[in-house]
C-alpha cells in the first residue's frame, strides 16, 4: 500500500513539472515581449526626458559672459554744473556665472551669483572751470587694470503660463518677476599721462586712482521661454530698474591732500535702467542643455551728493550729478535640469 502511495505521488509531481514547462514555454515569448531581454534593450527603451509631471523642476547652470563695459560719473558744485568728469572705457571682463531656477507649481525663484576681472581699459579724467563743460583746465590719460566686477540677484516671480514639447527637457512658460540685484564694479588707474603741455606725468607702474561703483537695485520684468523642437529652445527677458541706491567710493592715491580710504564719496537715489537678454539652448543629453545668446545692461544713477574728505580732516559737500554704467556682450553656458 505504501508503496502505490508513493507511486502516485512520483506520478503526480512529473505531470505537474511537464505540465508547468509546456505553458511555460507557450507563455513565455509573449512576456518576453513586454519587457526588454537584456540591459542594452532596456536601456534602449528609456525615456531620454522624463516625461512624468514632476511637484517641481531645478535648473542650475554656470555661464560666461564675455562682456564689454564703460562708466562714466560727473559732480558739480554751486557754481559749475559739470566740474569734473571720469569716464573709463575697454571695461571688458570675463564674468563667471552660477545660477539655479526653481519652479514649484506657479511659484519659482531665480538666483544668480557672477565675477570677473577686468583689465587692459582706460581712464579720461576731465576738469572746467565753466558750466556746460567750458574752460577746460585739467585733462589726463591712464590706463586701467585689476578692476573686478562682482553680481548677486535674488529674483522670485508667478509662472503665468506654461506648456511642454514632446522629449524636450525645458519646460515652456511665461514669468513674471520682482526682485533685487547687486552689482559691483570697481576700477583702478596707473600712471598719469597729462594731456596739457607742461602737465605732471607718473609711470604706468603707479596705482592713481581706485574707484568702486555699489548699486543696490530693485528690478521687475518678464521672461519667456519656449521649447520649439525636442531639442532647441528659445529663451528671452526683459527686466526695467524703476529704483536704484547707488554708492561710489573714490581713493586719490596720488593727492597728498585727501584721505585715502575714501577721497571721494558719492551718494545717490533713484535712477533707473534696463536688462535685456536672448538666447538659444540644445539639449546635448538627457537633461544637459547647452546655451548661447546675448546680454545688455545699460544703470544710470539718480542726483545726489558728493562728499570730499581732506587731510586736514574737514569735509566739504558738492553735486553728484550721474553715473552712467553700461556692460554688454555674447554669452555661453550648460545647464541640468532635475
Amino acid at each position: 500500500m505504501m508503496e502505490r502511495c508513493r507511486l502516485a505521488v512520483l506520478i503526480f509531481s512529473t505531470c505537474w513539472t511537464l505540465h508547468a514547462g509546456v505553458a511555460y514555454a507557450q507563455e513565455g515569448p509573449a512576456m518576453g515581449q513586454d519587457r526588454p531581454a537584456t540591459l542594452e534593450k532596456a536601456l534602449e527603451d528609456k525615456p531620454a526626458v522624463r516625461s512624468e509631471k514632476r511637484p517641481y523642476t531645478l535648473t542650475v547652470g554656470v555661464r560666461e559672459w564675455i562682456s564689454q563695459g564703460r562708466s562714466a560719473h560727473n559732480i558739480g558744485d554751486s557754481s559749475v554744473n559739470v566740474r569734473s568728469e571720469l569716464t573709463w572705457r575697454g571695461m571688458n571682463s570675463p564674468i563667471t556665472e552660477i545660477n539655479g531656477d526653481l519652479v514649484v507649481e506657479r511659484f519659482l525663484l531665480n538666483m544668480a551669483l557672477g565675477y570677473g576681472t577686468i583689465g587692459n581699459g582706460t581712464l579720461r579724467d576731465q576738469d572746467w572751470d565753466g558750466s556746460n563743460r567750458t574752460l577746460k583746465f585739467s585733462e589726463t590719460l591712464s590706463q586701467s587694470d585689476h578692476g573686478s566686477v562682482l553680481i548677486f540677484s535674488v529674483t522670485p516671480g508667478v509662472r503665468a503660463f506654461e506648456w511642454t514639447a514632446p522629449d524636450n527637457p525645458t519646460l515652456g512658460g511665461i514669468d513674471v518677476l520682482l526682485g533685487y540685484q547687486y552689482w559691483r564694479e570697481q576700477y583702478a588707474a596707473y600712471g598719469v599721462q597729462n594731456i596739457f603741455p607742461g602737465g605732471p606725468t607718473t609711470s604706468s607702474s603707479v596705482n592713481a586712482l581706485t574707484q568702486t561703483n555699489h548699486w543696490h537695485s530693485l528690478r521687475f520684468g518678464a521672461r519667456a521661454t519656449v521649447p520649439l523642437l525636442s531639442f532647441l529652445s528659445f529663451k528671452a527677458s526683459a527686466f526695467y530698474i524703476p529704483v536704484n541706491y547707488y554708492r561710489q567710493d573714490d581713493v586719490h592715491h596720488l593727492r597728498s591732500d585727501l584721505q585715502q580710504n575714501p577721497s571721494f564719496l558719492s551718494t545717490a537715489s533713484g535712477g533707473n535702467g534696463v536688462q535685456l537678454e536672448g538666447s538659444v539652448a540644445v539639449r546635448v543629453w538627457r537633461q544637459l542643455t547647452a546655451e548661447a545668446g546675448y546680454r545688455y545692461w545699460d544703470i544710470k544713477s539718480g542726483q545726489g551728493d558728493v562728499t570730499q574728505y581732506n587731510a586736514n580732516g574737514t569735509i566739504s559737500v558738492g553735486q553728484h550729478n550721474v553715473d552712467n554704467t553700461r556692460r554688454q556682450g555674447v554669452f555661453f553656458g550648460i545647464n541640468w535640469i532635475f
